[in-house]
């Protein structure tokens, strides 16, 4: 069914900004750590064009969620250690959405400290709900990142964060990741991990405000 909301353009809009964001941050910690692939590759930027998968933006209108093209990185190339270097490659997209929501609560912040007047006109109200959703949409993009479910960055994370026996044992999970992931955004479960996470950190964000 098609999503038929007037949120939709903020909506599609975050989400391509989001998921821009989150990819270029991979693409950047991979070069900074020695490994040069996605920038020949053409994905050191933020050029949303570049990242984006055109099936991963359509189910963002008729479902509400998506995703990018994956940023690849070759391990072979990484100076120093390897284990920590793709730790902190999974970990830069995530923190580069928290950024993001970052920057856009402060913008949003500070158009709601603005005389009601120049707050009411057409173009604060768009700028006003746009960084909402930027805000909104980032947090929760980070969150669900964070999830250790292959192929998401938190299971990259916990991955090389195991005892090497461990993280062998392990490798074989990859293989049903899909599977998982696709079960548990789909149940209340996942529904509730999400929102109610993303929401705490919200209600966190605006405490210290």
């Amino acid at each position: 069914m098609l999503l038929l909301s007037h949120n939709m353009i903020f909506i599609l809009i975050a989400f391509v900004v989001g998921l821009s964001f989150h990819e270029f941050g991979h693409a950047l910690a991979a070069f900074l750590v020695g490994d040069d692939t996605a920038k020949r590759q053409g994905r050191l930027t933020l050029n949303p064009l570049v990242h984006l998968d055109l099936i991963g933006f359509l189910v963002v209108i008729f479902a509400g969620f998506g995703w990018a093209r994956p940023v690849v990185f070759d391990p072979r190339r990484i100076r120093g250690n390897v284990r920590l270097s793709i730790i902190f490659i999974a970990l830069a997209g995530p923190l580069m959405n928290l950024f993001l929501a970052l920057i856009s609560g402060i913008v949003m912040i500070s158009f709601n400290m603005l005389t009601s007047s120049a707050y009411m006109t057409g173009l604060g109200q768009f700028v006003f709900l746009l960084f909402l959703y930027m805000m909104q949409l980032n947090v929760a993009l980070a969150i669900f990142n964070l999830i250790p479910i292959p192929p998401l960055d938190g299971w990259q994370i916990l991955h090389h964060l195991m005892p090497r026996r461990m993280y062998l044992k392990t490798a074989s999970f990859e293989r049903f990741g899909m599977i998982i992931l696709l079960i548990f955004l789909i149940s209340p479960l996942g529904t509730t991990v999400i929102s109610t996470t993303t929401q705490f950190v919200l209600n966190a964000w605006f405490r210290n405000f």
